[in-house]
């Protein structure tokens, strides 16, 4: 299905280093590199590991490639060559060319300014532990319209490990599915809907709703070519990071949207 692969080509970052995997880093990197000859390993994306373990001696002896690093700090940290992406709670500037940045934007806050003066993409962070993580469907919707509107790129992380939406026991509330966030994203950038139709693509799209075709992607009634898949990952809709690589896959394996 050409649909398919365009649409989850390297769409999962490996967030084991973080909850509620939480591995310590030997265990992190031999996973990576197990899951690097996985026979999904086309849809692997990116080591995301924090600033503070760049230069540890087992990454400064065998990197993993590429990484994605996370850092808190008001300035950029010391790169190396196989870092393709920095994910940053601050707008930073002075980042290497080639490097994609993306600033974490907070979803109680407003959008408008926040996302306007990100130098690169923007990041939202969907879940977490707690029921008090999880942002509503409609200030998803609306991160996603404001991005769109700005031209920035997204990514997400946290909370994204079912294909649709799900009641998380750890974090005792209902969480959204990536297959929602990630066709919302692409109708946010190609249609710019109302604000109530993504947020009901997001709350409300079940596994009947989706659809991959060797020609298209089908969300509840929207259809995406392979060009137009292919021009919104490269572009826009960028990846979500995930604890778990296998825990994705399963779940689209199970449901038949994996061949």
């Amino acid at each position: 299905m050409r649909a398919a692969e365009a649409f989850f080509s390297q769409l999962i970052d490996y967030a084991g280093l973080f909850p509620p995997a939480s591995l310590d880093l030997p265990s992190a990197l031999a996973e990576y590199r197990t899951l690097q000859s996985h026979p999904r390993a086309w849809m692997l994306g990116r080591f995301v590991m924090p600033a503070s373990l760049l230069h540890h001696p087992l990454v400064v002896a065998g990197p993993p490639k590429p990484i994605a690093v996370v850092t808190t700090e008001a300035a950029p940290p010391e790169l190396i060559p196989e870092v393709d992406t920095l994910e940053c709670k601050v707008p930073l500037t002075g980042i290497p060319d080639g490097v994609r940045i993306f600033d974490e934007v907070d979803w109680r806050t407003d959008y408008d300014m926040r996302i306007a003066a990100a130098p690169g993409g923007v990041k939202l962070r969907t879940g977490g532990l707690t029921a008090e993580t999880v942002p509503p469907a409609d200030r998803v919707a609306e991160f996603l319209l404001v991005a769109a509107a700005e031209n920035k790129p997204v990514k997400f992380t946290a909370g994204l490990h079912v294909p649709v939406p799900n009641d998380d026991p750890v974090a005792g509330a209902r969480v959204h599915g990536f297959l929602n966030v990630i066709a919302a994203a692409f109708v946010a950038y190609r249609d710019r809907p109302g604000i109530h139709v993504l947020s009901e693509l997001i709350a409300q799209a079940s596994y009947d709703d989706f659809l991959f075709t060797d020609d298209a992607f089908i969300a509840r009634g929207f259809s995406f070519q392979v060009e137009e898949i292919e021009r919104l990952r490269a572009e826009k809709v960028f990846s979500f990071g995930s604890c778990s690589f296998l825990e994705p896959i399963l779940h689209l394996e199970r449901h038949g949207l994996l061949t």
